[in-house]
C-alpha cells in the first residue's frame, strides 16, 4: 500500500489573505483560529508543543466579549481550503437561521477552529492523534477567552472527526470542573455525524481507546445527531475501528450518559446540570418526521434551511 498511498503532512494555518477569499461574500464573516502549525513542516508529526496550542489566522479573543460564541470544528481529511469552504457554507446558513429566529446577529460571533486532520484518505488513526492534541488547543482557547473576554455563551458544533476535538476539549474542561480548578463549562455542544466510537462515554478498557466520560462535566447540553444512511460511518469507520460510530445510530447504551447526568448534579450539589439528546435524522427516523431534516449521506447535515433552523433552536435554547 505504501507504494501507492502515502501519508500526507497536514497543511499549515491559512493566512488572513486566504481566509478573506472565503468570507468576502458572507453577510457576517467568521473568524479563524486553530492549531495547525505555522508551516507545513511543523505538522510532520503530532506535537503537543505545536498542536496543543491555539493561534488565530483572523480576529482575536477580544471579539468574544459578551457575545454568543459559535465554534465549528471540521472533520477528517479537510485541508485548510476544505475547512474554509465548509465553514463558509455552514456559517452562511447558520447566520440566515439566526436572523430567521429573530436573534440579533450582532450578538453572535462565529469561529472556525481548524486542526491538522488532513493526513490522507487511509490514515484515520494518525488524524485521531492530531485530533486528541487539538482538543487541548480548543480548551486553551476557551479558557483564555473566559479570562480576558468572556463570551455570553459558548456553543461548539462539530462534524465527523471534529467530534473527537470537541469531546477532548470538554473532557479537559470537565476534569477541571470536577476538581474545582475551574467553573468554565460550555453551554451547548452539537455533534454532527460524530466519527467517534459509540461507547465513547464509557470508561475505556484499552490504552488505545479514545473515550471521554469526563466530557459530561464540561458541558451543560449535549446534542448527538445520527443517521443510519451515513455511508462513511456505516462503512469506512466500522472497518477501520472495528466498532460502530456514535453518529451512525447513537450511543451503544444510554446508561453511561444517564449515570453521568446524575453524577454531575451530585458533584455540583445541584449547581450544574448535564442534559443530552439524540436526534435521529435517518430517512426512516421514528422521531423526526420532517423529510427536510433527514440526512442521506455524511456531508448532508446543512444542505437546507430547515436543518440549520433546527440547530439554532438547539444551541440558543435556555
Amino acid at each position: 500500500m505504501g507504494k501507492y498511498v502515502k501519508r500526507q503532512t497536514p497543511r499549515a494555518m491559512p493566512n488572513a489573505e486566504r481566509v478573506a477569499r472565503f468570507v468576502k461574500d458572507l453577510q457576517q464573516p467568521f473568524l479563524v483560529a486553530g492549531c495547525r502549525g505555522e508551516t507545513t513542516q511543523q505538522n510532520d508529526r503530532p506535537r503537543f508543543d505545536i498542536h496543543g496550542q491555539f493561534r488565530f489566522a483572523t480576529g482575536g479573543l477580544d471579539q468574544f466579549q459578551d457575545k454568543h460564541l459559535v465554534v465549528f470544528a471540521h472533520g477528517y481529511n479537510n485541508t485548510p481550503d476544505d475547512a474554509l469552504r465548509s465553514a463558509n457554507e455552514f456559517f452562511g446558513k447558520i447566520h440566515e437561521s439566526i436572523v430567521h429566529d429573530g436573534i440579533d446577529p450582532a450578538t453572535c460571533v462565529y469561529l472556525l477552529f481548524t486542526w491538522p486532520g488532513d493526513t490522507g484518505p487511509v490514515f484515520f488513526n494518525t488524524a485521531q492523534e492530531y485530533a486528541h492534541l487539538s482538543g487541548v488547543a480548543l480548551y486553551r482557547l476557551l479558557s483564555e477567552a473566559q479570562t480576558v473576554a468572556a463570551p455570553k455563551s459558548i456553543s461548539l458544533v462539530s462534524h465527523s472527526l471534529g467530534a473527537h476535538v470537541v469531546l477532548r476539549c470538554l473532557a479537559v474542561l470537565g476534569e477541571r470542573f470536577f476538581r474545582e480548578k475551574s467553573t468554565l463549562r460550555v453551554d451547548h455542544a452539537l455533534l454532527l455525524a460524530a466519527a467517534v466510537e459509540d461507547d465513547v462515554f464509557h470508561n475505556p478498557d484499552r490504552l488505545e481507546e479514545y473515550h471521554f466520560p469526563e466530557a459530561a462535566f464540561g458541558v451543560s447540553s449535549l446534542h448527538i445527531s445520527t443517521s443510519r444512511s451515513d455511508e462513511v460511518l456505516g462503512g469506512a469507520f466500522r472497518v477501520n475501528e472495528h466498532d460502530a460510530a456514535l453518529g451512525f445510530k447513537g450511543p451503544e447504551s444510554m446508561s453511561p450518559l444517564a449515570s453521568l447526568a446524575r453524577r454531575v448534579d451530585e458533584v455540583s450539589n445541584g449547581q450544574a446540570r448535564f442534559r443530552f439528546e439524540i436526534h435521529d435524522f435517518s430517512p426512516n427516523s421514528a422521531t423526526i418526521m420532517n423529510p427536510a431534516l433527514h440526512v442521506y449521506d455524511h456531508g448532508g447535515y446543512w444542505t437546507n434551511p430547515e436543518q440549520t433552523n433546527y440547530y439554532v433552536n438547539l444551541i440558543h435554547r435556555a
